[in-house]
């Protein structure tokens, strides 16, 4: 049993066999019955999509919280982070077995990396950007965050505040026997004064490689314009479900 979404002060859902529920003003129930589960590929895909989602979202708890919290229409950072990619991967009919090649960790639509480059051996990880158009002085007050996935190793690691959006560059501590680990990176910008996000970038890094370098065509990747059109569409589809419920 839960709360109902818009009245407290009714409990609504399953209670054993019982399901309780509103039409209008009045509450009805009626037996719960054992749903078939044929199992379809379609199905299985969304599952394994969903759980994968649901480990990023708990592996990633703060970083999650920072960049989901306050989507309008969704009542916490987990539901809108989840919501949110699920919709993104249906409907862009992207490979969810590449989830992580396709995910993103920022919502704006301001330029952001103009290119990366990672530079590693033992003891050493530095990563370097250079920013797509800066067109506001309020630019030069973002902060870079990196978001780094180890592939190899299986574990998240980041960093809110890794320096000012102008070129610049920062070092990633990571254990000695994690530095030439097959790696995904991400890099994006925020502003605290106006509250935006910068458009993230996204790196895969090849076990082994001691420097890589990507530069990103323009300031607007495909998926990224691609995934704001769908977000856009997802919340305006919320709200008006909101609307007229």
């Amino acid at each position: 049993m839960r709360k109902h979404k818009y009245l407290s002060h009714i409990n609504v859902g399953r209670d054993g066999n019982v399901i309780f529920y509103l039409i209008g003003e009045q509450m009805r129930l009626r037996s719960y019955n054992q749903p078939k589960d044929p199992k379809t590929e379609k199905q299985l895909r969304d599952r394994n999509l969903h759980g994968t989602l649901n480990l990023i979202s708990a592996q990633t708890k703060a970083l999650r919280q920072f960049c989901y919290k306050g989507v309008p229409t969704y009542s916490n950072s987990h539901n809108a982070f989840i919501g949110l990619h699920k919709q993104f991967m249906r409907k862009a009919s992207l490979d969810t077995a590449k989830v992580y090649e396709h995910l993103h960790w920022s919502r704006g639509k301001r330029s952001g990396a103009k290119s990366m480059t990672v530079e590693r051996s033992n003891h050493h990880f530095l990563l370097k950007w250079r920013p797509g158009n800066m067109n506001a002085m309020s630019d030069y007050k973002s902060t870079a965050i990196w978001v780094l996935r180890n592939v190899s190793k299986e574990y998240w690691k980041w960093n809110l505040t890794a320096g000012l959006r102008p070129d610049g560059q920062c070092s990633i501590s990571l254990r000695d026997d994690h530095y030439m680990d097959e790696c995904i990176l991400w890099l994006f910008f925020y502003n605290p004064k106006l509250k935006q996000f910068s458009e993230d970038q996204i790196m895969h890094i090849p076990a082994g490689e001691t420097s890589c370098t990507k530069a990103f065509g323009g300031n607007y990747d495909a998926d990224w314009s691609l995934y704001e059109s769908i977000y856009e569409e997802v919340i305006a589809s919320r709200q008006e479900e909101r609307i007229n419920w």
